[in-house]
């Protein structure tokens, strides 16, 4: 797990799953960058917003997950079994 994800189950205390998501969220739609040139105060400020994101807009963030997971199952599908070596 990493430390973001840790840090977000301490100040959302969402389930595992949503950490992910709220990361995902932070990065993509509360900050529009990485995580590492937050501050403490300013991480937790974040992970509360995009926690609050997902409950307002959960199915969208799991179509979201899921599609682009099949889009690189698919690409993993595509490049054969070389490419997972």
């Amino acid at each position: 797990m990493s430390t973001y994800r840790a840090m977000i189950l301490e100040d959302t205390r969402c389930t595992t799953d949503d950490a992910g998501l709220i990361e995902h969220i932070m990065r993509e739609d509360v900050f529009h960058s990485t995580l590492d040139w937050q501050t403490r105060a300013e991480l937790r400020r974040g992970a509360r917003r995009a926690a609050k994101m997902l409950d307002q807009n959960r199915d969208l963030y799991e179509r979201e997950r899921a599609q682009t997971g099949a889009i690189f199952a698919e690409m993993r599908r595509a490049a054969g079994p070389k490419a997972g070596a």
